[in-house]
Parts: structure tokens; sequence; C-alpha cells
């Protein structure tokens, strides 16, 4: 193969190195340094001092602005190879740090979802009997069981980012020994090379995954027939973000979210005892994300404790010793 040839390849490579999402993120950072550097007419080069002029600049408008150096890097690191020693100089530490400070807002956790919740959904889809009440039940269903982040299962409002290898398809769904049921995950945030992961269900008492796949699927079929992709609305498009968050915030109010169902699934693992490596295996967690994720999703270890201190007092009642019978004085005497 010719040089030009490799090179070729070698760009085309580097350009799949990062999600579309992601780079679409890193294009907002770049646009925005360059048109930093051209208001105050100053060079590209990302200098010590340049950097932290960009990171108080930014810092008056968004949070994020020491974020949107990784972006920047992204472009410039070729052109200035010196860029991660001038971003790991004091000066522009100093003023990640303050800016971090000034600009410090609480970050608000959206509540977990509850079984309660689910019953809901499945009592409303019940009773409308519609197609898109039935896909969404299924989905979150599903997103609650099996620890989902919700843009595994429905696609990004941007059709520009859509991506066919992360769809799950309705071939890959089976419902093992007439039991389970299971589909394959062909992507998530611990798997960026696509190497994929099944995913289980086992009956539930309510909101059964299972039974729910297997009515939303009896339905899909007669509609879509033998089209790819396992979730689709009646009129065939792809469920998105804003039809999904529609249809959840007609009922809850907006202190839920997309994340609800996987932080209400960890929650609802732990007030039944798993043992915490078994809930990080269920939601793909890698072992530094789920330590973060304990840090900021206490109520998962508070339902976790809950249970270990409930099976203990079971376990104490059983173990303690039947209490003396009773004698009465008549017997006595």
């Amino acid at each position: 193969m010719a040089l030009s040839a490799l090179d070729e390849r070698v760009s085309h490579l580097t350009a799949h190195a990062i999600e579309q999402s992601t780079k679409k993120g890193y294009s907002t950072s770049i646009k925005s340094y360059i048109r930093f550097c051209l208001i105050h007419d100053l060079p590209l080069d990302p200098t010590p001092q340049n950097l932290a002029r960009y990171i108080a600049y930014v810092s008056q408008y968004i949070n994020s602005a020491p974020q949107y150096l990784s972006g920047i890097r992204h472009f410039l690191r070729e052109f200035f190879p010196n860029f991660d020693d001038n971003r790991s100089s004091t000066l522009v530490q100093a003023a990640i740090r303050g800016s971090r400070k000034v600009r410090a807002n609480p970050i608000r956790r959206k509540l977990p979802l509850r079984t309660s919740h689910l019953q809901t959904f499945l009592d409303l889809a019940t009773s409308s009997g519609t197609f898109d009440d039935l896909l969404f039940i299924t989905i979150i269903s599903c997103a609650f069981y099996g620890c989902h982040r919700i843009g595994e299962l429905v696609q990004r409002n941007d059709q520009s980012l859509f991506d066919w290898r992360k769809i799950i398809k309705r071939a890959s769904l089976s419902f093992p020994d007439n039991y389970y049921a299971q589909y394959h995950l062909p992507y998530h945030k611990s798997d960026p090379f696509y190497h994929g992961t099944d995913v289980r269900f086992v009956p539930q008492a309510i909101a059964n995954p299972i039974t729910l796949l297997q009515q939303y699927c009896f339905r899909r079929d007669s509609h879509h027939g033998l089209r790819a992709p396992l979730f689709l609305r009646e009129n065939g498009s792809h469920p998105t973000r804003s039809w999904f968050n529609h249809r959840l915030h007609n009922l809850l109010p907006y202190s839920y979210g997309g994340h609800s169902m996987r932080a209400g699934g960890a929650t609802f693992y732990a007030s039944l005892g798993l043992d915490e490596s078994i809930i990080q295996s269920l939601g793909r967690w890698s072992s530094s994300a789920w330590k973060i994720y304990l840090r900021d999703h206490p109520a998962v270890r508070a339902a976790q404790q809950l249970a270990l201190l409930s099976s203990h007092r079971l376990l104490a009642t059983s173990l303690s010793p039947p209490p003396p019978p009773h004698t009465s004085l008549a017997a006595n005497q």
C-alpha cells in the first residue's frame, strides 16, 4: 500500500477514534476558542496565559469552561505539542480551580424511579391500549430492570448523531427456556469498541419485562415485520429522547429524568440485598465509575444497608431460642 493511501487510512482511523457526539462537543469548544482569540486579537497558540485568559473569559457565561479545554486540545495538540504542559501549568490550573469555585452550582441528581411508578405507567398502557404506550412501558421496564442508560434504548434528537451500530436489533431478542428474555446491547460507555453485551431479564412482579417484551413484539412484528430495530414507534420512527421525556413528564415532575430508570434499578436491586459487585455487573459500570456512582447516589448504598439490616434481624429471630413454657401457679401446687 502506498504511503499516501496509508496516510488516508490513518486519517480515517483517527477520525473514528471518538464518538460523533463527543466530536460535535469538541467542535463547539474549538469554535469558542477561535472566536475568543479573534475578539481579543490573540494568536491561536495555547500558551498558559492564553488558556488562563480563555477560562476567565468563558467562565463568565458557562460552568463548563474547564471542560472546553479537552475539545481545544483535540484540535490543537497536533500543531502545538506543548498543549498538555501548558494546560498543566500552575497558572491554568489555578484559573480552572477558581472558575469551579466561582461558578459552583449544586449537582441536581434525578430521583430514582420506583416500582410504583412502573405500575402507574403499566396501568396507563393497559387502559389506553395504544402501540406507543406499550412501547413506552416496555422501554421503561427494560431500562429499570436492566439498569440501562436511557440513551441505549432511545435515540438522540439530533439525527446527525444517529449511529446504526448502537441500535438493538430485533433478531437479537430471544426468550431462553421460555423463562428469560435476552437481547444484545451492541454498545455502552464501558464498551467503546463495540464488543457488545447480552442483557438478560428474569421475571419480575411489577411491569415484568419478559411479558412486556412478548406483548410488544407481537404488535411490533405485525406492524413492522422484518425491520431490524427492536424498538420502533407505531409510525415506524425511532423513539427519541424528546418523545421519551414528553411521556415521562406527562405523569412525573421534572425531578425525574432519563437517568431515573438506571438509578431506580440500582436502588431496587440494592434493596433486595444484592452484592455491590452483582449490581455493578448488571449496570455495566466500570469499577471506578461504580465508586463514583455510589458517592453521587447514596440512596443505592442506603437501600443496600437497610436490606442487610433486615436480613440480620430475620436471621437473629430465626436463631433465637424459643421462650420457656409458661408454668401456671396451679401446676406448681
